[in-house]
């Protein structure tokens, strides 16, 4: 298990350094405009795991079931071949309905200057080869993750990241930097993607005799807990990718090129998020189950003193120094004066983000989701005109600051009806000393040295500069509560 769990951890790590590092060299060569592009794909995949229907999920429980002896393995092809049927005329459905309106999105959604209608309507067909592709290969991803084949799908999705972020590289450098060469090669590169991850899902599985065709009777096993999985990763969808959705019409496709930089550059801050799901959920999950409270109590709250720390000093640090960090990771002028508004805002959303993800995982231990269903589909009722307003008035940075506010309203006023319906005793300790006291340090003493430093021309020191002030703002929000000041002391005491 700590093998997978490192081997996770770098993988990830791995993917969002490539990520990050190649953004900057497809706005190079392809240019703003085409590069908006890039951020409607990305858009574009997001929106079409709405209709996965929580069936990935279900499947990876599915094949945990019968790597435990609960299922045999006619039930295990059943569902599997029950799910590629429906995913699959689903995905077929997505792709047929965008190649049919790429035209219309190419004239009448996106707002172009400079590249042709016909040129943007190619590259959207591209795009939904490649997302619908993707979207099918999750499905397999996750049957594999059941079935505890984890390393080979850490390695494989490395591989292919690495395929698709430096691969395309070479052919946009020395072959066209059109943008259609980069959606073509992403569909080439999903295609191969694809037939790797099926081809390995059957192989996982012993042969046995099932029918070609879906059963009906492994796909009602398996509603109750799809329904349960869709309906919660489409709110998430929902509220992650409506800004992206709205700011896609209203701005010309060269300031969406721009908004994705910044947003790209915002996602750093989350990468944290996926590692902290996966140390700290399953501990949570034992001891509430367990009914060990005041342990579980003791965990959450040093958890979101480390945790606020860290988020605040990352998303703090891309906030307050938004024009020196977007200079020295593009070396672009223009990119830095209409990307670093943006940065401002998302980079402070996303650290709220992972912030509140903590008392996500508290429901989720507790196997009592029912609050986080009504404060999230209020928050999306509610979300939706404001930022529709902030968007046609201030572009990007309302949208930024406009998910920001409800954010923070979302943890001011709902997380502590959570508390006090699971952990009474931190109904306001939470919000105001294990958040609060750790993340206005941090804030505090990032807007100090951001007042006190210079801009610097050189981009190496920059980084050096920015980098040391992160670890100074990290240490000031760690400092001043107990629980985060003990980790911190016990660590120096283990080095020494």
């Amino acid at each position: 298990m700590k093998r997978v769990l490192i081997a996770s951890y770098a993988s990830q790590a791995y993917i969002s350094l490539i990520g990050v590092i190649f953004m900057p060299i497809y706005m190079r060569y392809m240019g703003p405009e085409a590069f908006g592009l890039v951020g409607f794909f990305l858009m574009l995949q997001a929106w079409l795991q709405l209709l996965d229907l929580g069936m990935s999920s279900t499947l990876s429980r599915e094949m945990s079931l019968y790597r435990a002896g609960a299922l045999d393995v006619v039930a295990a092809w059943q569902r599997l071949r029950s799910l590629e049927w429906l995913l699959g005329l689903l995905a077929l459905a997505a792709l047929a309905a965008l190649m049919f309106s790429q035209n219309a999105i190419a004239t009448r959604w996106l707002r172009l200057e400079h590249l042709s209608s016909n040129e943007v309507a190619h590259c959207i067909g591209a795009m939904a080869v490649a997302a619908a592709l993707r979207w099918l290969m999750g499905l397999y991803r996750a049957g594999l993750i059941g079935l505890e084949r984890q390393m080979w799908v850490i390695g494989a999705g490395s591989l292919s990241a690495t395929l698709k972020f430096v691969g395309v590289v070479p052919l946009l450098v020395y072959w066209s930097a059109a943008p259609r060469t980069f959606f073509y090669y992403q569909a080439m590169a999903g295609v191969l993607e694809c037939l790797a991850f099926a081809w390995t899902m059957h192989r996982a599985l012993p042969s046995a005799k099932v029918s070609f065709f879906p059963a009906r009777k492994a796909l009602r096993a398996m509603l109750p807990m799809a329904g349960a999985m869709a309906f919660l990763s489409g709110t998430w969808i929902f509220l992650t990718q409506i800004d992206k959705l709205i700011l896609s019409r209203l701005l010309p496709l060269k300031e969406y090129g721009y908004f994705t930089l910044a947003v790209a550059a915002a996602g750093g801050v989350l990468v944290l998020m996926t590692p902290l799901n996966q140390v700290l959920q399953p501990r949570m999950t034992i001891l509430a189950t367990q009914g060990r409270e005041s342990e579980l109590c003791g965990l959450y709250r040093q958890a979101t003193q480390l945790v606020t720390a860290a988020f605040f000093a990352i998303g703090g640090t891309l906030a307050l120094f938004a024009e020196p960090v977007l200079f020295a990771w593009t070396g672009d002028a223009q990119a830095v004066k209409a990307a670093a508004p943006i940065l401002f805002w998302y980079a402070l959303e996303n650290a709220l983000t992972g912030v509140l993800l903590l008392p996500f995982m508290l429901q989720f231990a507790h196997g009592y989701l029912r609050l986080h269903v009504i404060g999230h589909v209020i928050m999306g009722c509610t979300l939706l005109p404001l930022l529709m307003y902030a968007a046609m008035r201030f572009g990007g940075r309302g949208a930024g600051a406009t998910l920001f506010a409800a954010n923070m309203l979302f943890l001011i006023l709902w997380v502590p009806k959570v508390h006090r319906r699971l952990l009474p005793d931190v109904v306001w300790t939470w919000p105001l000393r294990d958040v609060g006291l750790v993340a206005a340090p941090v804030l505090g003493f990032l807007a100090v040295a951001h007042w006190l430093l210079p801009l610097m021309e050189d981009r190496l020191l920059s980084v050096f500069v920015i980098g040391m002030t992160f670890w100074a703002a990290l240490l000031s929000g760690m400092l001043p509560c107990d629980r985060s000041r003990r980790v911190l002391m016990n660590w120096i005491g283990g080095r020494i």
